[in-house]
């Protein structure tokens, strides 16, 4: 099930919205399309529910959609982020939150749908990563490629580090010394990575694999992810492949429309 969020201060423009999502999906069973008039409103859901997609417009009341987005980044770096909006202009803050499209309200209506058909289909293509089965203090967890930061090279198998905000989604808690629970995958990382690496996953070191939607810092030698302390290694014998994933990855993210008025 996709959980598609919408939020924006206009009821009327929210309906126009869902009216291009319907016409712009095939599979009406496997959507579920939530509301938000506020910013605020939609803060308070993350907290309950992963969504897959969120439109967001940038001019409402109280909290605008550039500062929403904002704090919506400090809790979920992954999720795909429209900007749904009147006639905000695009500015430098804007991209610091990663949208991967910026639509306008008065589009043609052709252009518009073109728009959002793009931004359901990359939707799609997040949902069809493959799910990895990991343990933890005896229990099984059901991850998806987007809630890995890294994985490690663990003993005889493989340590999954989570996002923060997966963590809290999965209940899982550090323990009496502040530590927090292994999450292993039973199974060698270079074959977890051949199932990884065409949704987003890097390969920088014989030692372990990354996320590059939690890259956020780069040179030639080593990385550094969101929330992690340590840095990580590029070692000479990867680089090459390495780089060319990230630049792929970066690519994708960072495509820029092709609004033409038509």
């Amino acid at each position: 099930m996709f959980e598609i969020a919408i939020c924006d201060d206009s009821a009327e423009d929210r309906i126009q919205l869902i009216e291009q999502i319907w016409k712009n999906i095939e599979d009406h069973d496997k959507i579920r399309i939530h509301e938000y008039e506020s910013g605020a409103c939609l803060l308070t859901a993350l907290k309950k529910i992963r969504f897959s997609i969120i439109f967001l417009d940038v001019q409402m009341k109280g909290m605008d959609g550039e500062e929403t987005a904002l704090k919506l980044r400090e809790f979920d770096n992954n999720v795909i982020l429209v900007f749904y909006t009147g006639f905000a202009e695009p500015s430098p803050r804007s991209f610091e939150v990663q949208p991967y499209r910026y639509i306008m309200k008065n589009m043609p209506d052709q252009v518009m749908g073109r728009y959002i058909q793009d931004s359901l289909n990359k939707m799609i293509e997040f949902g069809q990563a493959p799910l990895l089965t990991a343990n933890m203090n005896r229990e099984k967890l059901f991850l998806k490629a987007d809630d890995i930061v890294y994985i490690e090279k663990y003993k005889k198998s493989t340590r999954v580090y989570i996002s923060e905000n997966v963590m809290c989604i999965y209940g899982v808690e550090n323990d009496d010394k502040g530590e927090t629970p292994v999450i292993r995958i039973p199974d060698k990382l270079e074959n977890i990575y051949e199932k990884l690496k065409c949704y987003g996953f890097g390969y920088p070191h014989d030692s372990y694999i990354i996320n590059f939607k939690y890259l956020i810092y780069c040179t030639s030698k080593i990385l550094k992810l969101k929330d992690v302390g340590n840095t990580f290694q590029i070692a000479r014998s990867k680089a090459t492949e390495f780089n060319k994933l990230k630049e792929e990855f970066m690519l994708s993210k960072y495509r820029k429309g092709d609004y033409d008025g038509k």
